[in-house]
């Protein structure tokens, strides 16, 4: 392996080196020595790699031919190390700035691909440097060669030892996967298509033996190139082997001699030749004998020296493995690695689950100058003593994230410690006092090519934290051959027995992850059965989406053990009905929600998936924690924190802890009810659309049954549309329309295609609706079930007497404007945003949750005639345009300024009727307001009071 060299033994190094070439340099100007860049280049680039533990002889470091972008014409690099640096040395005394210039014209010929470009350019005429940090984090800076050494953390990158951005860790693993794309396409050819994503194959055997081979050698290919650059063996080791020792017609067969070396232990090899003898023993099951690469091509062995001149300890694995496991889909691969779940993504749940409180206790310790050994020894039992679980891990992006988090943590509690011995004896094992390991991380996942991944993405995440450690303290642990592992189980989560596979430990479990996106309405019937065995037997699923499974099985798992949990998942669970179902045998097992981030934009890491509207939330038995809530502006923001005054209940607000289950009439005692509108159940015989209505109406026997009849479409975009209301039909009427009688044939043998015994059984009523809701002979409000999310305001309407409303629309007789006042107000639509279901994104109507539960307490006569009076302020705005549609008037970004007028004033007086002392400013406001209300006037939604 490369020689881990610690700061102060660089420093020693380059001292050594500007003594030695300061003394030549003075020989040099004595003689009147000239052309040095071309005698001495080589030497003195070699010479200063050596001071920071590099082995000079890297393969194409030296004088790579390369187009230069100002004139076409091909030149020779000095000094060329891939995604590294590159560098120009110069007679003495010349000019640097010209040097740098050069430099730069080399990278932008063409020659350097994009996963090569380096992160500094240094140029120097032996006696000076100037020395430029390319990429987002841009600096300059200039040093002579007799204080170099007094710049060594501005070189410390030849250690490997740069400080990367999260922006640039991002860039690596976009081009890395890219790269791992490049040879999947060598390997299988350019037209492989695999499902990814929820559709992935579960077993390897699903899918043929060349895509099965090759994702294999793909994980095995990973932890070579990694290894390379990582220090696990000699730097470059496999690089340089990949270019001596094997061609294009052998390379296949020299893989898997390679891959039996490093399944064998060193003792029992014999007559390895060459670089091979070099490599360690490894274990740990990458290199398990099984698979085999056979014959490649040349486009393979081009691909994979495109591969290793990458600089792979860029990576994230968090985001490479993520973007890895879908190297298997072709529009994945031809994408430009947009698809993958950001490193501040993950945060938002591993931050104020437990990261953040450990982060805060560290530094705490190490801030604090009394702190002693065994107060920091606790915190990292503590950490080491838990274990974390993602149930439904993917290629492991959460445990990575987490475990390297955690390790940093770590880290710095070491190397406080190894300060305050203010001892600097190597002979010292600072890693003795390393706890933590990978293998109290955990993680199911039901597909096997990102249960692959993950395994190897944890041993390359365990390798960078030791190489952070080695930098810190000068000393980590050595983990080849491969001993400890993280255990990742291949399997369906909701098949397992959680408490069996995981050990109980004297510390707490943590679970977290997010698990499969799937809404009630596109759940199988296996999953409906996989769901009912997570609840158990006698739970009501209704809508409950897939993803509370996973709730109900950590229920199980943390009955009779610390611990605490967070899952992303999409925003339905705090919407409709589904909070009443989930949260409650939650709240009564004691657990509390202990931080929430309310909906935001979560991006789908399957290409052609559109992306996610989640929350989070998280829970926590302990009382005396404090509550965190984020918010959002909109989807696509960032999280700002909002102080929680009390608790945060299950729709993610500041308010009372209650639920909102269905109510079969109103709470409150001032809102009549509304009725659902008539549905015909019909195959379109009984509904009138416009291509039809001259041709109906034309017809004697059937004009006089012709009403009007409005869903949500013709309700908000104005549109027309008519049906046949035969409740008074003459019983004789189809014997004197062919056209009434053909309807009528269709309604009945529709309703006897269907498998539910109700309808067919309406069969023989052809000429009535299969379901009647209001009709009324005097004007009335009707309501949408369903509006655009976009909109300030619930677009109300108003219908004319014998008007047939369908299911999709509700009304009510409005004899004062009462109704429609409320409907219309931000007050209810934000009620309905709050705990009304969803249609897709779309906001959703209920009469039995979102209407029958608003909490408007008793109104008084002034207060009705000012809601009454502030409602018709509305229909007189609306009335200046009046060729309007509803969807124009409340276009979002388009309504008139008499309307915005209108509702605000509106607003203010439905506001002051829940008790608010003046017009509410935002949504969480009228949020916090409605629930104090609902929970005073619905003492049996309490929970836990």
């Amino acid at each position: 392996m490369q020689e881990q060299l610690d700061r102060g033994r660089i420093r020693s190094n380059l001292a050594e080196f500007s003594s030695a070439w300061s003394e030549r340099i003075e020989q040099w100007r004595t003689s009147g020595q000239g052309h040095t860049e071309k005698s001495f280049a080589q030497q003195f680039w070699s010479d200063l790699m050596r001071c920071f533990g590099i082995i000079p002889e890297r393969i194409d470091l030296f004088e790579r031919d390369a187009a230069r972008a100002s004139t076409g014409r091909t030149g020779y690099i000095d000094f060329f190390w891939s995604g590294v640096v590159i560098g120009e040395a110069k007679s003495l005394d010349s000019d640097l700035d010209i040097a740098h210039a050069q430099a730069l014209d080399y990278l932008t010929g063409g020659s350097v691909a994009q996963h090569e470009w380096p992160k500094f350019v240094l140029v120097t005429d032996f006696a000076t440097f100037r020395l430029d940090r390319l990429g987002e984090d841009r600096w300059t800076s200039g040093f002579s060669l007799d204080n170099i050494a007094d710049h060594v953390d501005e070189l410390i990158f030849f250690a490997g030892q740069e400080t990367i951005t999260k922006r640039e860790e991002e860039e690596a693993s976009i081009q890395a996967a890219g790269l791992m794309a490049g040879l999947f396409n060598a390997l299988v050819g350019e037209d492989v298509d695999v499902a990814v994503s929820d559709d992935a194959p579960e077993n390897a055997e699903e899918e043929d033996a060349l895509t099965q081979e090759a994702s294999i050698l793909l994980t095995r290919l990973l932890f070579l190139l990694y290894g390379d650059d990582a220090g696990l063996w000699e730097s470059d080791l496999f690089h340089r082997w990949v270019e001596i020792d094997t061609t294009a017609d052998n390379l296949g067969p020299q893989l898997d001699a390679l891959f039996s070396v490093l399944n064998s232990p060193t003792n029992r090899r014999k007559h390895v030749p060459g670089i091979l003898g070099q490599f360690p023993y490894v274990n740990g099951g990458i290199f398990d004998g099984t698979g085999r690469a056979g014959f490649l091509t040349a486009q393979m062995r081009d691909a994979l020296l495109a591969a290793c001149r990458f600089r792979w300890t860029h990576i994230s694995p968090a985001v490479f493995g993520a973007m890895f496991q879908l190297v298997k889909s072709k529009q994945a691969r031809r994408g430009d690695g947009e698809h993958y779940t950001s490193e501040t993504n993950i945060l938002k749940t591993l931050g104020p689950l437990f990261l953040d409180d450990y982060r805060t206790r560290a530094d705490r310790l190490i801030r604090n100058k009394s702190t002693t050994r065994k107060e920091f020894l606790a915190l990292i039992e503590e950490l080491a003593t838990n274990i974390y679980v993602d149930p439904a891990c993917g290629a492991g992006n959460f445990l990575n994230l987490a475990y390297a988090q955690l390790r940093e943590i770590e880290t710095d509690i070491l190397a406080e410690m190894r300060r305050r011995t203010g001892s600097i004896d190597l002979s010292l094992d600072a890693t003795l006092d390393q706890r933590l390991t990978i293998d109290r991380f955990y993680g199911f996942e039901i597909n096997w090519w990102p249960a692959k991944i993950a395994e190897t993405a944890m041993f390359l995440v365990d390798h960078q934290a030791n190489r952070q450690m080695a930098r810190a303290l000068g000393q980590a642990p050595e983990r080849l051959p491969i001993a400890i592992t993280a255990t990742i189980i291949h399997h369906d989560a909701l098949t397992l027995d959680w408490g069996e596979i995981l050990p109980k430990v004297p510390g707490r479990t943590y679970v977290f992850g997010n698990p499969p996106f799937l809404g009630d309405h596109t759940r199988t019937k296996d999953q409906l059965a996989l769901m009912q065995a997570a609840w158990g037997e006698g739970k009501q699923l209704s809508r409950l989406d897939f993803v509370t499974s996973w709730h109900a099985l950590t229920l199980r798992l943390l009955s009779d053990r610390e611990g605490e949990w967070a899952f992303v998942t999409t925003n339905s669970i705090v919407m409709g009905d589904q909070p009443e179902r989930l949260f409650r045998p939650i709240f009564e097992q004691n657990w509390r929600i202990k931080f929430a981030h309310r909906t935001f934009q979560w991006d789908s890491e399957a290409p052609g998936k559109a992306a996610v509207h989640c929350v989070i939330v998280g829970f926590t038995r302990d009382l005396s924690a404090r509550p965190s809530l984020f918010e959002y502006d909109h989807v696509r923001a960032d999280p700002e924190a909002r102080k929680v005054s009390g608790q945060i209940n299950a729709y993610l607000v500041d308010g009372p802890n209650v639920l909102v289950a269905k109510r079969s009439q109103p709470l409150a005692p001032n809102l009549p009810e509304v009725q659902y509108g008539s549905k015909p159940t019909d195959g379109g015989n009984l509904v009138v659309p416009v291509e039809d209505y001259e041709r109906v109406l034309a017809d004697p026997v059937m004009a006089p049954y012709v009403r009007p009849y409005v869903g949500s479409r013709e309700l908000i975009n104005g549109q027309k549309r008519w049906c046949l209301w035969l409740e008074d039909m003459e019983p004789a009427a189809p014997t004197k329309s062919a056209e009434l009688k053909r309807r009528l044939a269709g309604v009945e043998s529709e309703r006897l295609k269907s498998k539910a015994a109700t309808t067919q059984d309406w069969a023989r009523f052809p000429h009535l609706f299969r379901q009647r809701g209001l009709v009324s002979d005097v004007s009335f409000v009707g309501i949408p079930e369903v509006s655009s999310e976009a909109r300030r305001y619930l677009p109300v309407g108003h219908l004319e007497p014998e008007t047939i409303i369908s299911n999709k629309v509700y009304g009510a007789v409005d004899p004062d404007g009462v109704i429609f006042a409320i409907a219309s107000s931000s007050m209810f639509i934000t009620w309905m945003r709050t705990v009304g279901g969803r249609m897709k994104s779309d906001l959703s109507f209920s009469s039995t949750i979102t209407w029958n539960n608003f909490p408007l307490p008793p109104l008084t006569p002034i207060q009705r005639k000012a809601l009454s009076a502030a409602g018709e302020a509305v229909l007189v705005a609306r009335d200046q345009t009046p060729d309007r549609s509803l969807a124009q008037h409340y276009a979002p970004l388009g309504m008139s300024r008499p309307l915005v007028k209108a509702h605000d004033d509106l607003d203010a007086e439905v506001d002051k009727s829940l008790g608010a002392t003046r017009r509410c400013r935002t949504e969480l406001e009228r949020q916090e307001l409605l629930f104090t209300r609902f929970s005073e006037m619905s003492s049996e939604s309490r929970i836990g009071s």
